[in-house]
């Protein structure tokens, strides 16, 4: 559960990571969610259907395969490409297509083949309520570090 939170903590603070410890405010993390949610139910039923599951993994894939290049190239640092990119991205590839199966494992509480919005949101929220030892709605640097966080 630990990984939902930090996974939207990330989404989240974006680039404030640079400044100075913020809190994080539950009311931005639930803003954030209700969004990616509704760009994933592209019929707006309310679900995630595993065909829209796989149509977010498929978004999400290509950006990380761009950032896999972008790694790649970083950690090639003689430039003589020891790493092979195709053996690399195979590996990842494989990984990534396992995504849908786990995504819908993890989110369909009631195992009917969707996720609805709370079932999508539940496990990101309660990891928050549980390391927002104060109740404020918010989570202070201290409470993150507590909880297993930056």
């Amino acid at each position: 559960m630990r990984k939902y939170l930090f996974v939207a903590l990330s989404i989240v603070a974006g680039t404030a990571a640079a400044q100075a410890p913020q809190a994080t405010v539950r009311t931005e993390i639930v803003k954030t969610l209700n969004q990616s949610f509704d760009k994933g139910d592209i019929n707006n039923d309310g679900f995630l259907t595993r065909s829209e599951v796989q149509t977010m993994t498929a978004k999400g894939n290509q950006q990380l395969m761009q950032k896999l290049e972008q790694e790649f190239a970083v950690l090639d640092k003689d430039k003589n490409g020891q790493i092979s990119l195709a053996e690399f991205k195979a590996a990842a590839a494989a990984k990534m297509a396992q995504i849908p199966e786990i995504t819908l494992q993890k989110f369909d509480a009631n195992k009917d083949g969707k996720v609805s919005a709370s079932e999508f949101k539940g496990p990101v929220l309660a990891a928050f309520d549980r390391a927002d030892t104060n109740k404020d709605g918010k989570l202070s640097p201290e409470e993150k570090k507590k909880a297993g966080g930056r």
